[in-house]
């Protein structure tokens, strides 16, 4: 198993907002609901679930509170310069949020443990090999225990 060196940084286009992740990520996934796709502008989302107790951002930050066509309310973060969404949390679950994956300086860790909403993914962009977990059984503990039984190893820079 790999070792990523912690703290992982990322953040927008423009480099006007940056974070700094000190703990290891929860899970990774693939959400293929119809409004990742169109805030993504791509075929999906990728997500790092994060404690936000570990999440460290610097910069100006915008918010942004949108319903899902679910009804569930969620918190955009974004950079009020180039406009690109960092982060993701539910209003309902605030000690956690979702980091965009290819805002990352190097994502080459994060490989999803499951993949979700696959009956409205664009059919070329389901991801072979990952698991499809319907929406109503998608279970964030167990998927995180799964995810974190094959990531990699999370590790401080040695002193």
């Amino acid at each position: 198993m790999s070792v990523v060196a912690l703290p992982l940084t990322g953040g927008c286009v423009c480099g006007a907002l940056r974070y700094s992740l000190g703990g290891a990520p929860l899970m990774v996934y693939a959400c293929h609901c119809h409004d990742c796709q169109t805030r993504s502008g791509s075929a999906f989302a990728l997500t790092a679930v994060v404690a936000m107790g570990d999440l460290a951002m610097t910069g100006p930050v915008d918010v942004m509170l949108a319903p899902t066509r679910a009804g569930r309310e969620l918190e955009h973060s974004f950079c009020p310069t180039c406009r690109v969404r960092v982060l993701v949390r539910a209003t309902a679950a605030p000690d956690y949020g979702s980091l965009l994956a290819g805002t990352f300086d190097d994502a080459s860790w994060a490989v999803p443990i499951a993949q979700t909403y696959v009956e409205s993914a664009i059919p070329w962009a389901v991801i072979p090999g990952v698991r499809n977990v319907p929406a109503e059984a998608f279970d964030f503990y167990e998927l995180g225990e799964a995810w974190r039984a094959t990531a990699p190893t999370f590790a401080p820079p040695p002193a």
